[in-house]
Order: C-alpha cells, then sequence, then structure tokens
C-alpha cells in the first residue's frame, strides 16, 4: 500500500509526547490510504453526487410481476400446517386452602396474649397483685419459648451446600 520507507520515523513529537500522533498526522495518513483505495477502483468515482449515485442505483422501470408472487410464501405454508392454539383457554386451578394452625402455634399465640394481659392488669386473676404479675411474666415466657421451639432447626455449619445455585 504505502512505501514507509518515504517517511522518517519519529520517536518524539515536537510538544514532547512520544508515541502519540498528531491530528495532522492522521489526516495524511488516511489520505494516502484512501487515494490508494481509490486507485485500486475500490469506493465510489469522484464525479458523482449522492443524488446521481441515488438515481443510478434505482432501476428505470420496475421489475415485470412474475408468476410465484400469487403464490404462498413459505412463512405462509409453515403457518397453514400449524394447529389453532388450544392455550388461549387457560384456567389457573384454584389454590390450596391455607392450612390451619397446629394447637402447638396457637397455645404459644394465647400464652403470649395471657402473659401480657396478667402483667399490664394482674388484678384480672383472683391471686393478688404480686403473684398475678409473676403468673403473667412465667405465661409470656412459656409462650415464647413453645414458639421458638418450633423454628427449624439451624442448618450444620459443615454443610455449605445450599443446592443449585443460578
Amino acid at each position: 500500500m504505502t512505501d514507509r520507507g518515504e517517511e522518517p520515523e519519529r520517536s518524539e513529537q515536537e510538544d514532547g509526547r512520544e508515541g502519540e500522533l498528531l491530528p495532522e498526522d492522521v489526516d495524511r495518513r488516511f489520505n494516502e490510504l484512501v487515494k490508494g483505495l481509490e486507485e485500486q477502483g475500490v469506493g465510489l468515482s469522484k464525479g458523482l453526487d449522492a443524488e446521481e449515485r441515488a438515481a443510478d442505483a434505482a432501476p428505470a422501470t420496475p421489475p415485470a410481476s412474475s408468476p410465484s408472487d400469487e403464490e404462498p410464501t413459505l412463512l405462509e405454508l409453515w403457518d397453514a400446517e400449524l394447529p389453532d392454539d388450544e392455550e388461549d383457554d387457560y384456567d389457573p386451578p384454584e389454590p390450596p386452602p391455607v392450612p390451619w394452625p397446629s394447637l402447638p402455634a396457637v397455645g404459644g399465640v394465647l400464652l403470649i396474649i395471657a402473659g401480657l394481659a396478667l402483667l399490664v392488669n394482674p388484678g384480672i386473676a383472683p391471686l393478688g397483685t404480686n403473684p398475678g404479675r409473676l403468673v403473667g411474666f412465667v405465661g409470656f415466657l412459656m409462650g415464647v419459648w413453645l414458639l421458638i421451639s418450633r423454628l427449624r432447626p439451624d442448618k450444620d455449619a459443615d454443610d455449605t451446600d445450599d443446592g443449585a445455585v443460578v
């Protein structure tokens, strides 16, 4: 393409930048490359404007319609063989009913509520103030313990595999 022996190689630019090309050097090298391509016949000719190129590219008369235009296209043939979709009438099934809470869960919640009620107003029970608060506090703790004991156990520290990871 271009002979690199014609231009001396510069290791340092005039303004002290090494290895960088000045805009003038880039433009000059680009013009050399384009000139070489035009000499080989690649690209567009110089004498035509964009409008003239568009007019030359468009055919003068439209092509005559062939009998193949009336035949169905491959896409139409493909769709003709497919049955109609029956999925449009899909009705999702009813969700399963919500399960009833277990007896220990209900007992734990009732113990927490009764224990808090006795802590706030110990006169509800015929035990007196101090024993009523003590019974309320113990009932509250038993309800909390009952609910916490029903939780799932923690996984082993050695087992780091959580299954499939996406």
